[in-house]
């Protein structure tokens, strides 16, 4: 089988084209892997925040009630964050019931059927 020299270009168009597709894929799963670890390092900091504040409230006698509030607000909105970018990772859903990992796509679980 011949090739012509546009038949060669149009070959090297498609192997390039796949392989930045890949390459892009590739660093998007970092980019996601990435900021699941910044989300949950900020969620630690609030964790510890949130612990000073209540450690100083009980140890001074002081009311940081509203402080407090604060970070528990900023705590569930980077678990909803952390949440949100861990299903759009693909991750497999663990079963509550029986432990097993499913597809992430699954609503049953594979291995006891319980609602995931």
């Amino acid at each position: 089988m011949k090739y012509g020299f546009d038949d060669i270009v149009a070959i090297s168009k498609d192997a390039v084209d796949k392989i930045t597709g890949k390459a892009n894929e590739a660093v998007n799963v970092s980019k996601a892997y990435v900021e699941r670890a910044q989300l949950r390092v900020k969620l630690k900091e609030r964790y510890y925040e949130l612990g000073k504040v209540c450690y100083s409230m009980h140890k001074d006698s002081t009311d940081e009630t509203g402080n407090m509030k604060r970070l528990i607000k900023e705590i569930k909105m980077l678990e909803a964050q952390l949440e949100f970018a861990e299903d759009a990772s693909g991750k497999p859903h663990v079963c509550e019931f029986c432990g097993a990992k499913n597809a992430p796509d699954n609503t049953y679980c594979c291995k006891c059927g319980e609602r995931l």
